[in-house]
C-alpha cells in the first residue's frame, strides 16, 4: 500500500467532522466558510459566525451573502465564488472590504470544492482582516490587481518599482503593505510562488531542472536550487526522487536536506 493509498483509507472511514470542526473554531482570527454552487453556506467556523453576527452557524446555513451583507459587498464574494467555481483555479490572498465593516479590508483565499466524480460543486475559503490598515477601496483594488499580476506573470522578470506604480504606491510603502498584509516582501513571495509552480512540474514533468528553473521564473539554476531547499529542505532533484518513489508505492525513507 502506497502512502497516499493509506491516507486516502483512513480518510474514507472517517464518518464525523466533529474533530476537524473544533479545531477550525480554535482558530481565532481566520473565518473559515463553505458554499455550494449556488452560493449557499454550508459550513463556518466560530470566526466567520461572528462576522455574520451569529451565535451559532445554524442561522446561517441554506443561506446566501445577500441575506445579511450590502448588495455591493455580497456582489463582490459572489464574483469571486464564480470565477473559482468556473475557472477550478484558486485564487490567492487577493483583498476585499471586510464583511463587517467598510473601513477595513480582508485577505482572503478561495478553492473550488469537487465531488467523488471530480465536478465542482462549490467552493470554501479563509478570510482574516487585516488590522490597522486604513485605505481607500480604490487602492485595495490595486493592491489585488498586483497580486494577480504576480501570480499570472511569475515565470517573467517582475521589477519591484514597476509593481509600485501598479500599487500607486512607493517601493517602501509597497514592502510595508506586503509585510502587514501578507507577512513576508514582494520578493519573498515571488519567490514562494515560483518554488510552489516548480513543485508541480517536478512532479508531472520529466522536464530538467534547469528548464523548470527557467520555466518559472529563475535565470539562475543555483539560485532556483537554493531557494527551493531553504524552502522544502530538499534540492529539487531530491524531491522529484521522493514524489516517484511515493507514487510508485517504494518510498526509501526521507528526504534529508
Amino acid at each position: 500500500m502506497t502512502p497516499l493509498q493509506f491516507q486516502r483509507q483512513f480518510l474514507a472511514r472517517i464518518g464525523d467532522i466533529a474533530p476537524f470542526r473544533h479545531l477550525m473554531d480554535l482558530v481565532p482570527d481566520v473565518a473559515f466558510f463553505m458554499k455550494d454552487h449556488a452560493g449557499r453556506f454550508v459550513m463556518h467556523n466560530r470566526r466567520s459566525c461572528e462576522f455574520f453576527r451569529k451565535n451559532h452557524e445554524r442561522e446561517i446555513l441554506g443561506k446566501t451573502d445577500y441575506d445579511f451583507f450590502s448588495k455591493e459587498h455580497a456582489a463582490l464574494y459572489v464574483q469571486g465564488d464564480q470565477e473559482v467555481m468556473t475557472s477550478g483555479r484558486p485564487i490567492i490572498n487577493a483583498l476585499a472590504p471586510a464583511p463587517e465593516t467598510s473601513d477595513q479590508m480582508i485577505v482572503y483565499s478561495k478553492v473550488p470544492v469537487y465531488d467523488k466524480h471530480r465536478r465542482v460543486i462549490g467552493v470554501a475559503g479563509i478570510h482574516r482582516v487585516v488590522d490597522g490598515l486604513r485605505d481607500t477601496p480604490h487602492w485595495y483594488g490595486r493592491f489585488s490587481d498586483v497580486l494577480k499580476h504576480i501570480h499570472r506573470h511569475f515565470d517573467e522578470e517582475l521589477d519591484l518599482a514597476l509593481l509600485a506604480v501598479r500599487a500607486g504606491v512607493s517601493q517602501s510603502q509597497l514592502e510595508r503593505r506586503f509585510r502587514q498584509l501578507l507577512g513576508t516582501s514582494p520578493g519573498e513571495y515571488i519567490l514562494r510562488v515560483r518554488v510552489n509552480a516548480s513543485r508541480e512540474l517536478l512532479e508531472n514533468t520529466d522536464r530538467t531542472v534547469a528548464d523548470i528553473a527557467q520555466a518559472v521564473g529563475f535565470y539562475d539554476n543555483s539560485h532556483f536550487t537554493r531557494s527551493f531547499r531553504r524552502r522544502m529542505s530538499c534540492s529539487p532533484k531530491q524531491y522529484r526522487d521522493l514524489h516517484r518513489q511515493i507514487r510508485s508505492g517504494h518510498p526509501k525513507g526521507g528526504v534529508r536536506s
